[in-house]
């Protein structure tokens, strides 16, 4: 039975280098690739809308992904890794800090389309991809023309830009069953297992860049970076 994980990168978004020690080993099936489970760990697997850190365990690249059971494991580990290994992690710091501002603000983008009455049906905060889906019924209206389109886009960009004004802190709970909370300041609390930035302060040229309606759902495309 493997140890129990502990999942650090829920209480730290910024620890990006870590000692660890190896609680589950194995290979893949069929390949026969090394994977590894650690804890504490720090790497972030993809999921929630977010992309899954790069990054390395005692200088070797892996991959990370959460099994079934819910633990994160660690693809392409070294073959000499066993149960009781200590090892150093470390992940992208770049990468994470990027993947943390982005999904910060699609957290407030959400909040700021609902405040509009809009049903929030999907989400991907990948760097260049990032959007959030709306159920469009009842809105049909007030997005049936480029230029009603653009009013909306720029209500969101100044809803977003008084959000950031404000400034507030971001932090994170986890309940007795494990379940995590993050709460923004003056903005929302909701269930999320991904990475956030501290404060509002923590971000940077935030833009709303598109509303349009395709495939049955209003998309709104933001980006955001980390100051």
């Amino acid at each position: 039975m493997t140890a129990r994980q502990e999942q650090a990168y829920y209480q730290d978004t910024y620890l990006t280098e870590s000692p660890a020690t190896v609680i589950a080993a194995g290979t893949s099936d069929g390949g026969g690739e090394r994977w590894v489970a650690v804890s504490p760990n720090i790497f972030h697997p993809k999921g929630g809308g977010q992309p899954s850190d790069e990054g390395t365990v005692d200088g070797a690249p892996v991959a990370p992904a959460r099994d079934d059971a819910g633990v994160v494991v660690l693809s392409g580990a070294p073959a000499t890794l066993e149960v009781g290994s200590a090892v150093v992690c470390s992940i992208d710091a770049d990468r994470r800090r990027l993947h943390a501002a982005l999904h910060t603000a699609g957290h407030i983008l959400g909040a700021l389309g609902e405040a509009r009455g809009w049903q929030h049906s999907g989400h991907s905060h990948f760097p260049a991809q990032a959007r959030l889906d709306f159920d469009p019924e009842g809105h049909e209206e007030e997005l049936a023309t480029p230029e009603s389109r653009e009013a909306v886009r720029a209500e969101l960009q100044a809803g977003m830009d008084a959000a950031l004004a404000r400034g507030g802190s971001v932090t994170a709970t986890l309940d007795e069953t494990g379940h995590r909370t993050v709460t923004i300041e003056g903005v929302n609390s909701e269930p999320c297992g991904g990475t956030h930035v501290r404060s509002l302060a923590d971000l940077a040229k935030v833009r709303i860049l598109e509303v349009k309606v395709k495939r049955g759902a209003i998309k709104v495309r933001y980006e955001a970076e980390h100051a």
